[in-house]
């Protein structure tokens, strides 16, 4: 969180000491006097209530990343309200955990990766004004995720969406971001310490994001379904003090509180193994304090909300929310109805696992057994303690005593069948339940699975179940970017220049400011891949292909659409096959994106006219002209003059031809 605070000029309330603590800041719903002691006491009681209300919750969170983590033998007592060790029936009981939660999560996870999130934002209106203000604004967000860390925090979101069910995306207007703009050294006397000169650099200020886990957030209600029907949220983060002091300039003492943590313990595993697991506990950390941020969105009472920070149990800010929303998105794993927190896929694997580790323990019981095995014997006819102890290893005497029988092993009999189908049942069953099938875990069908319709049905199958993840993870993105725009929309008043690739990979820069953001309607530029994946999207252009659907009146297929066909197929050194034509199309959309930015190429001798004219033409016939048009119509023109030239070369050309 940043700079979060920054945009906030007077906010900040003067240390709280004990002689103003009740200093008057606001008024309630009633009129009455708000004073400082009275905001920090409601929101730390509201804290204390939402935590109660989210406890079983957090229990279940707990409980997935023990399974997720391989401690296997754990569960909710709803009467400590935590999670504890489950103690064996019999201490020679096989505990093994055979975790298969795991790999199935890490399939969904490398596949909810394949995600795109491509961003546009469409125009307000048909005029050409929001035309081009739109793409002004497509570039922004475009830039905004090509530099910052966009890609490796959604790969995080996506963990903790699938651990926990949920995880939220924060945004904030961060002043000390962006370009420099002024810097100056300001003379500083604080009256405590000698005056000195200190450095003051001034920018132009920037959107930042970042990622709250579930575990951070208490929403006013965990019954209303979503942010946007919270009246309020509140986050409650634990920072060092060395943390604390550069996002909000406080010093602050700092105490030992508790965090969670994977903590590795013994566990006993059966006959007299012990194995190590990691459990999800406590751990101590040391100077730090609670950063709790109170989130209140506009009412009658307070029209433009309310923004608390306390650390500790102090007040240091208090005042409007500084955005026309709550800046907090979430994203769910599976919407549960009239629930704000989502449900992880590990909840329904849980009881599945436990029947899992069961079976494939008893399995080994049995083979155990089998190869250490037991035997009968007449009370006094053996040393019982000396074979206890020292077993009976291969090629072993059998001592009994003169006048017994000797002693004579335990039948032990099969393992019956259905044990085994058993175990292959769960398997199938964990796998349908996770959106994984065996296709996609293994990359191999299941048993009885031949015929290639059935294989692309099952492919279609489990692409279709995990979209419905993949659509929540793109929804969020899209709000995301919704509050990014609004942001921008309210501080970026001044002049900026924004630089990112182009057409073709042309670099290319946009001076803007909040009064070309007039759109906030965004849409994505590709289909979620898990509802058509890259592959199939692929195979569909093939058998277009050899139908012959892509030829021209002439019955032949175009050059153009050849070489598609050819990346389409994702041969091998693609660009080293390229034939004349490709490059031809390549240097004339390179001449589209050079008449944009001003940049006046020649017609050149080796230019194939008629590849030339059918680019720009194409070109020519797209919004992206008519704008180019309105905005800088002497580069529109020259283009068209760029047009004509090509078109009487080739006319030339063709008279040449006609006379040889």
């Amino acid at each position: 969180m940043k700079g979060i605070l920054s945009s906030i000029l007077g906010l900040f309330l003067p240390p709280d000491k004990d002689s103003d603590a009740n200093i008057r800041i606001d008024s309630d719903r009633d009129g009455k006097p708000l004073f400082r002691d009275d905001v920090a006491r409601y929101v730390l009681d509201e804290l204390d209530r939402r935590k109660q209300e989210r406890l079983p919750l957090e229990n279940q969170w707990r409980l997935n990343s023990n399974f997720l983590a391989g401690n296997q033998y754990c569960d909710i007592n709803v009467y400590s309200g935590g999670v504890e060790q489950l103690r064996p029936v019999y201490s020679w009981l096989e505990r093994e955990a055979f975790n298969r939660i795991s790999p199935l999560i890490e399939t969904r996870i490398a596949n909810l990766k394949r995600v795109k999130y491509l961003m546009t934002v469409k125009p307000r209106t048909s005029e050409i004004d929001d035309y081009e203000k739109a793409e002004v604004a497509t570039a922004i967000l475009r830039h905004k995720q090509n530099t910052g860390d966009f890609e490796e925090l959604k790969n995080t979101l996506i963990a903790w969406n699938e651990l926990c069910g949920s995880a939220f995306w924060l945004s904030w207007w961060n002043r000390d971001s962006g370009e420099e703009i002024l810097r100056e050294t300001v003379h500083v006397d604080d009256g405590e310490n000698p005056p000195y000169e200190r450095e003051i650099v001034y920018r132009e200020g920037d959107v930042d994001y970042g990622l709250l886990t579930p575990y951070e957030i208490y929403p006013e209600s965990i019954f209303k379904q979503s942010v946007e029907n919270q009246r309020s949220i509140i986050v409650e983060q634990i920072k060092s003090v060395d943390e604390i002091y550069d996002l909000y300039g406080v010093k602050v003492e700092g105490a030992s509180l508790q965090t969670f943590t994977l903590t590795p313990v013994p566990f006993t595993a059966g006959f007299g193994l012990e194995s190590t697991v990691n459990v999800i506990g406590h751990r101590e950390v040391k100077d730090s304090e609670r950063v709790i941020t109170y989130f209140e969105r506009g009412s009658r009472a307070y029209p433009d909300g309310r923004l608390v920070i306390i650390i500790g149990d102090r007040l240091y800010c208090y005042g409007a929310l500084p955005y026309t929303r709550i800046p907090v998105v979430q994203v769910k794993c599976r919407e549960t109805p009239g629930q704000f927190f989502g449900k992880s896929v590990i909840e329904e694997l849980i009881p599945l696992q436990r029947a899992y580790n069961g079976c494939v323990n008893r399995i080994h019981e049995f083979i155990k057994q089998v190869a250490l095995n037991g035997f009968i014997t007449e009370e006094g006819a053996v040393d019982v303690e000396y074979y206890e102890e020292n077993g009976l290893p291969p090629a072993a005497w059998l001592v009994y005593k003169t006048g017994t029988q000797p002693p004579r092993p335990i039948p032990n009999g099969q393992i019956p069948q259905e044990i085994l189908n058993e175990r292959e049942i769960i398997k199938r069953d964990m796998e349908y339940t996770a959106a994984v099938s065996q296709l996609m875990a293994i990359g191999s069908t299941p048993s009885g699975v031949t015929s290639g319709v059935a294989i692309e049905n099952l492919k279609e199958i489990d692409s279709t179940r995990l979209s419905l993840t993949g659509d929540h993870i793109r929804n969020s993105v899209k709000a995301m970017a919704r509050i990014w725009l609004e942001i921008y929309k309210k501080y970026a008043a001044t002049s900026r220049t924004v630089k990112y690739t182009g057409a073709n990979d042309i670099g290319k820069a946009i001076v803007w400011s909040n009064e070309d953001i007039t759109s906030f309607d965004i849409v994505f530029d590709t289909i979620n891949e898990l509802e058509l994946s890259e592959e199939m999207q692929r195979q569909r252009f093939i058998e277009a292909y050899q139908l012959g659907l892509f030829t021209d009146e002439n019955g032949q297929i175009p050059q153009r659409t050849k070489n598609i066909a050819l990346e389409m197929m994702k041969i091998g050194n693609y660009t080293g096959i390229m034939n004349l034509n490709q490059l031809q199309i390549q240097a004339a959309q390179n001449e589209n994106a050079f008449f944009e930015n001003g940049v006046i190429p020649e017609v050149s001798e080796l230019d194939d006219h008629g590849i030339h004219m059918d680019e720009h033409l194409r070109y020519m016939l797209q919004m992206r002209f008519r704008i180019l048009k309105t905005r800088k119509p002497e580069y529109a023109e020259r283009l068209i003059d760029h047009y004509r030239q090509h078109k009487e070369l080739a006319q030339n050309a063709g008279m040449v031809r006609q006379l040889s």
